[in-house]
């Protein structure tokens, strides 16, 4: 999975107008700010979370992704900026956000949909990454719902106030700055990300529509989308349904290829084309997990064998010895004594 380096540059950016140490902020991207500007620039979580991880602390701002969301213009958005200010609608604009929200940000990928009298905007949580680094997870979700709110006001020249935002945590201690940059009610420990909109917010037209370059855009953006995803594969793909399908079991080939809307012999097909198979993506998924366990001290090794679906804490330690070359105590002990 990987993120855009323009925007990583802009994270940068802007926690430098608000105190932060930009340069520092683009060495811990592990590149510099010309490859960062480069059109097909990307970085990995790690690298990513990082930046966003050390753009909190050397602000201080709580609210970090909120305040990036509300504050970046529609340039920022890049390709997929361009193609929704020539769509013929909000709803279209939006449409086109989630199929090509890989070339932004692949690890939160978005969804539109009729709930009840309402649209629905929906960011698929991500629960790997949110154990991973959860305050890159929770500003980057937050600043992803802020921005798609000001790129719809922007695409219409119109204020929108949501009927409501849900939010997946607890009730935070900045709410009153949630309500300001969203202009609506913020309901928290929803389980969900997501933006509720009135039907007339969504079909409205948009005032700067150009079919004819909304066309070549959309064309050179499906090529690239085509490319990214020939880069990162189906493997990909079939890991981010599995972490979403987590329940806290892990899910059966089967359940994975129901939620993918493939027969078994499909999904089977598309890995081994990739050299994989559906085990081995389990054992990385497992992998990942177990490290980012192992990252709590408070979890025992013992509650970690059970959370990932092992018979006992020696199969767990076997497994783990396996990937690592030391036992989970022995990685725990080196990276976090």
């Amino acid at each position: 999975m990987a993120f855009n380096g323009r925007f990583v540059l802009n994270t940068a950016d802007f926690a430098g107008k608000l105190g932060a140490d930009s340069d520092v902020l683009i060495r811990a991207s592990g590149q510099n700010a010309n490859t960062l500007s480069a059109p097909d620039s990307t970085i990995d979580r790690a690298a990513y979370s990082r930046v966003v991880e050390l753009a909190v602390e050397m602000t201080g701002d709580q609210c970090l992704g909120l305040h990036l969301g509300e504050g970046l213009g529609l340039s920022a958005a890049g390709l997929i900026g361009q193609i929704t200010q020539t769509s013929s609608t909000v709803k279209e604009a939006l449409e086109y956000c989630c199929e090509f929200a890989n070339l932004g940000c692949s690890e939160l990928p978005m969804s539109l949909s009729r709930s009840g009298e309402y649209y629905k905007i929906k960011l698929q949580s991500n629960p790997l990454w949110e154990q991973q680094s959860p305050v890159a997870y929770r500003h980057t979700a937050e600043g992803v719902l802020a921005f798609t709110l000001r790129e719809c006001e922007a695409l219409t020249r119109t204020a929108h106030h949501p009927v409501a935002v849900h939010l997946p945590w607890k009730h935070a201690a900045h709410e009153q700055e949630y309500q300001r940059v969203f202009g609506a009610p913020v309901r928290f420990q929803q389980g969900e990300f997501a933006i509720l909109l009135h039907p007339s917010q969504v079909e409205a037209s948009i005032k700067t529509a150009d079919y004819q370059l909304l066309r070549l855009l959309v064309a050179h953006a499906e090529e690239k989308s085509a490319q990214w995803k020939r880069q990162h594969g189906f493997s990909n793909v079939v890991r981010q349904s599995m972490i979403q399908l987590i329940r806290p079991e892990f899910p059966t080939i089967e359940q994975v290829a129901q939620h993918l809307n493939l027969s078994l012999r499909t999904l089977q097909r598309r890995l081994s084309g990739e050299g994989l198979t559906y085990k081995l993506l389990m054992e990385e998924v497992r992998k990942d997990f177990a490290m980012s366990y192992l990252r709590k001290q408070e979890l025992s090794v013992s509650e970690i064998a059970y959370l990932l679906g092992y018979a006992d804490t020696s199969a767990f330690s076997r497994a783990f010895k396996r990937w690592s070359d030391v036992s989970p105590q022995q990685w725990r002990a080196s990276n976090y004594s």
